[in-house]
């Protein structure tokens, strides 16, 4: 219906038939990783009645990333929904593909009792009634108003607009998704903050091999993770960002959109050499892998609290913020020197780790006595980390005790 070439992209405004969509849509669609994860909405579960009622919906934003495509005001495009993304509209997509869902299997199965098809629906499709888009409830109404036949009829004729967006970079489609989703309530600044870095997320799942695992915040297993259970290696993602910036700004950081440049998605490369030189593949799979050895050290110190202990945001700010203070890592600093300077001082501190410990037992004593102090505890204690951390880099041996007690005195 419209075109707009951009040079290095383009930008297609099309309409196509609502079950033709659907069917097209790729296993899993939903799982797009840099979507946020489905959610409880009891407006958006109302969209099948819009549809019904011949109502348009709002438009659905893509992404398509396959070859150049021919495209011809008036003519016909042919998307591969295998190279499709889901930039805007996953939440509608995913309750009208639910119903459609739904009708598929109320004529395949040949079932005429909704609770024995409901059971079939819950076994086979366990996210439709985790996120309360289809209850025994609705079933039971489906079938008592035949809804099946009145929703095949309405999504067969029923047309969507689409805005497709071709040819973008990783970087671009991340900030595209961030701008398309601004002000919902739904995209939290965690997950706000991993956007922001995910197009290092294929390159770093292929280098790493399984030997490291990051976590989301939408991934079911982010909340047991993020209270140490866990094994060595695994951390959130969102954390391990935190810690990079935490080392090249040598200071504990948080996890914080405020402080980061969005416009910067725009361009190819960074205006800041030394973030373009830590935030690349290279560097953060040789950081990952040392840090899991320092993981791994602590974890065998201190067991289970070591584990719940070292994957805290806060652990992992102070720690890194330290490590990146006594090198005293700065703009000039090549990837190789950045390399370098980690390594040497990493496995000094997981020396640290095996010869002097960490005394975590004193850490805890010292950190139960904070309610008691008006202070801000998160800042506090990445500090407290910071400090302690470059204390045993430069070859003393401090104590819990007094790092706090010089910390007090600065707040």
């Amino acid at each position: 219906m419209d075109h707009k070439d951009l040079n290095d992209r383009e930008w297609v405004l099309c309409k196509g038939n609502l079950n033709d969509y659907l069917n097209s849509l790729k296993p899993e669609f939903y799982n797009f990783s840099i979507q946020r994860k489905i959610i409880e909405n009891q407006y958006l579960d109302t969209l099948v009645s819009t549809v019904k009622d011949g109502d348009p919906l709002p438009m659905i934003t893509l992404t398509h990333n396959s070859p150049r495509l021919n495209i011809q005001i008036g003519g016909d495009i042919l998307l591969d929904m295998h190279h499709v993304e889901i930039l805007d509209g996953l939440q509608r997509t995913f309750r009208l593909w639910a119903h459609n869902q739904l009708v598929k299997e109320f004529y395949h199965s040949g079932i005429d009792d909704p609770g024995t098809f409901a059971k079939v629906i819950k076994e086979k499709y366990p996210i439709f009634f985790d996120t309360g888009i289809v209850t025994y409830g609705k079933i039971k109404n489906l079938f008592e108003n035949n809804e099946f036949e009145t929703i095949r009829n309405a999504y067969s004729n029923f047309e969507v607009y689409f805005i497709v967006w071709l040819n973008l970079s990783p970087k671009r489609v991340i900030h595209k998704m961030l701008v398309l989703n601004a002000g919902q309530k739904s995209v939290t600044i965690t997950h706000q903050f991993e956007l922001l870095f995910l197009y290092l997320w294929e390159d770093l799942q292929k280098e790493l091999k399984g030997e490291i695992r990051l976590f989301r915040e939408k991934d079911k297993e982010a909340f047991a993770i993020k209270r140490g259970k866990r094994e060595v290696g695994d951390y959130l993602f969102s954390s391990i960002i935190v810690g990079l910036r935490s080392f090249i700004e040598k200071k504990p950081v948080r996890v914080s959109v405020d402080d980061l440049d969005v416009t910067e998605l725009l361009n190819e490369s960074s205006e800041f050499p030394l973030n373009e030189n830590i935030f690349n593949p290279d560097f953060i799979a040789i950081y990952l892998r040392y840090l899991k050895d320092l993981d791994a050290a602590v974890v065998e110190k201190y067991g289970e609290e070591g584990s719940k202990w070292f994957v805290k945001d806060t652990t992992l700010s102070g720690l890194l913020a330290g490590i990146g203070s006594f090198a005293e890592i700065h703009d000039e600093f090549s990837t190789n020197m950045l390399i370098d300077s980690y390594v040497e001082n990493i496995k000094r501190l997981i020396d640290k780790v095996y010869t002097f410990g960490l005394n975590l037992e004193q850490f805890t004593a010292e950190y139960n006595m904070l309610s008691s102090r008006s202070v801000n505890i998160g800042y506090f204690i990445r500090n407290v980390i910071k400090d302690y951390t470059v204390k045993l880099l430069s070859g003393n041996n401090p104590t819990w005790s007094e790092v706090f007690s010089s910390n007090y005195k600065k707040a």
